[in-house]
């Protein structure tokens, strides 16, 4: 008679012990070459991003308008409560609509939209001509419904595949309209705002501010290669930061933004010491968040890698920028600290660091 020899308990619990033991071991290596390559491609969007504003440049001349806005013709103050009063802005890039409207000549659109030619979303660049000055809730040409509007349309160019908000859409209550999302702010330089606040302060303080609209994609911009007398291996152009947890801001193709001046503050634009809700409130300074839920992580420039987020510079570059940056000095100007970031952010600033 054949005697059956089977497994004993303590063998198949030893069995199931070395089992988990690897998954553990396995998983989190899974993870890591899962994330290296969410970041790999997520830079290669950059860098086609980088690449459509330089063709961009080529056509015009200059680089796109962070976002256009209205402005009176006649008083001098902005429409929206601005101008050449306080908060100030430029006239439209490209004119005026008519000679007796403050409305931009090629409307209400973000920097997005104007390379939308060159990263294979021509079709709705050309829903755009013609269509008029504002923005919201125009569908494309022969369509209706909700997911069939302008500014609905997504494209995975806008969306960092470690933020799976990023590949989502804002929905209208009512209406059910659509607005896609992105997770790549157009960077103004410091924040949004020219005005200088006085004072000398550390990198978190409120109380003192240097002018913003320093950057390169800011409201009414027409920024040239030529203007970028920092070099362009040393000026940032575009940051990550993903929509935030109302995915009410962080919308493609247009900027508005939280502080209701229309310069797109927090919402496709984000400086990297932005003062989203008005130009007396504190900074966001560039850091890690606390995730998808965080109340405050729309404030500041974050992404869902490890340590630091991607920049696109404005030679066509991508570079992975630690969130040491945001917080280490690099220099002084009229006494107020600035960062690293900061450096990298200005155009024309001429301040000296080594950006390493």
């Amino acid at each position: 008679m054949v005697k059956r020899r089977g497994f004993t308990l303590i063998e198949l619990l030893v069995v199931i012990a070395i089992i988990a033991v690897l998954v553990g071991l396995l998983v989190p290596a899974v993870q890591k070459v899962r994330e290296a390559a969410n970041r790999m491609s997520c830079s290669n969007n950059m860098k086609q991003q980088g690449l459509a504003l330089h063709n961009y440049h080529s056509r015009y001349g200059k680089f796109p308008a962070g976002v256009t806005l209205g402005k009176s013709q006649t008083s001098g103050a902005g429409w929206w409560g601005g101008g050449n009063v306080a908060p100030r802005y430029d006239n439209p890039p490209n004119g005026w609509g008519s000679p007796t409207t403050s409305y931009p000549a090629d409307g209400y659109w973000g920097w997005q939209m104007r390379i939308a030619p060159d990263i294979e979303m021509d079709n709705v660049a050309k829903a755009i001509t013609g269509y008029g000055q504002w923005p919201w809730w125009a569908y494309l040409p022969g369509m209706t419904g909700g997911s069939n509007t302008i500014v609905g349309q997504k494209s995975k160019m806008w969306a960092c595949p470690s933020d799976t908000r990023g590949s989502m859409a804002y929905t209208e209550p009512g209406s059910g309209n659509l607005h896609a999302l992105t997770d790549y702010m157009g960077c103004p330089g410091r924040d949004s705002y020219k005005e200088t606040l006085p004072g000398t302060g550390n990198p978190t303080a409120s109380a003192a501010k240097l002018p913003g609209q320093d950057g390169v994609l800011y409201v009414n911009s027409k920024v040239a290669l030529t203007d970028i007398t920092d070099g362009t291996s040393n000026t940032v152009v575009i940051g990550e930061r993903p929509p935030d947890n109302s995915l009410e801001y962080g919308w493609a193709w247009v900027a508005w933004g939280y502080d209701g001046a229309g310069f797109g503050a927090g919402d496709m634009l984000l400086g990297v010491r932005e003062r989203c809700e008005g130009i007396n409130t504190a900074p966001g300074l560039y850091r890690a968040s606390a995730g998808a839920a965080d109340p405050t992580g729309f404030t500041h420039h974050w992404s869902f890698h490890t340590g630091g987020c991607n920049w696109a510079l404005a030679d066509g570059s991508v570079r992975f920028i630690s969130y040491s940056s945001g917080t280490n000095v690099a220099t002084q100007i009229n006494g107020i600290n600035v960062t690293l970031l900061e450096c990298l952010a200005s155009r024309a600033s001429g301040e000296v660091f080594n950006p390493d």
